[in-house]
């Protein structure tokens, strides 16, 4: 049993119904609920609150409507117990077009953008080496192939050279201690930020307009399902295409 983090999604509704509402999306999904005729158990959770994080891990607030009564600000625990206030520029939730999404956005952008930079002024000075799953796949099969295909891995002199910059220097990029930077930087660098950005707002599940329930953490079943990056990179489109009326507010459950 874990707790996780969800975005639920409602379409406009007053400030006195949000509570209504939520229990209205999140009932299908309780683990005890009542199964309909010719339907399927949707179990998820026997517990939540709303919470958007503490301090500054809440939602961001637009500049000028902190003060604003349709945003969602949980004062208790699920317990009942006073939880600490949020900053006035963080919220629990609220219409869209109160919420600054690129707030938090921007900076992880620019971060990741950094990183992608590092890493390719790096490497250029290197032969290109593979990825440990590209190395996996050329080794011959046959005995000890898995520690073959480890080992040729980390021979690449692009490799060994970020394990060195590592070890001998305490301020060496964080990347340097990423397994398989090749892998991690797949792709060109807009692919990267985008990657990286798009995980800032949402939350491992969204629950959209229509109820459906989507779990970024699940491992795929089928080709093509909404899970990792694929997850997250629809879960942040989809939250940003909400109408501005619409309402996303994010909690933490127990599955």
């Amino acid at each position: 049993m874990t707790r996780d983090m969800l975005t639920v999604c409602l379409p406009p509704t007053d400030p006195a119904d949000v509570p209504d509402a939520l229990a209205a999306a999140m009932a299908p999904f309780w683990y005890d609920a009542e199964i309909p005729s010719g339907g399927v158990w949707q179990g998820e959770w026997d517990w939540w609150h709303i919470f958007g994080g503490d301090g500054a891990a809440g939602l961001a607030v637009r500049a000028g409507y902190e003060a604003d009564l349709r945003l969602a600000r949980n004062p208790l625990w699920s317990d009942g117990s006073l939880r600490p206030s949020q900053p006035a520029e963080r919220c629990d939730g609220g219409p869209r077009g109160l919420l600054d999404l690129d707030r938090d956005r921007a900076p992880a952008a620019d971060a990741a953008g950094a990183d992608w930079d590092g890493w390719a002024a790096f490497s250029a000075d290197f032969e290109p080496a593979l990825s440990q799953r590209a190395m996996t796949e050329s080794v011959p099969p046959g005995p000890d192939a898995g520690n073959r295909a480890y080992a040729a891995f980390y021979e690449q002199p692009l490799i060994r050279a970020a394990a060195a910059w590592r070890a001998g220097d305490l301020q060496a990029p964080w990347w340097t201690r990423v397994s398989d930077p090749v892998a991690h930087f797949t792709g060109g660098r807009e692919q990267y930020v985008r990657r990286v950005a798009s995980r800032v707002v949402p939350t491992n599940v969204l629950l959209t307009l229509d109820g459906e329930w989507l779990d970024g953490t699940l491992n795929a079943l089928e080709p093509g399902a909404l899970v990792g990056h694929r997850y997250f990179d629809f879960a942040d489109r989809y939250l940003d295409a909400l109408a501005e009326d619409a309402l996303m507010v994010r909690i933490r459950f127990h599955s």
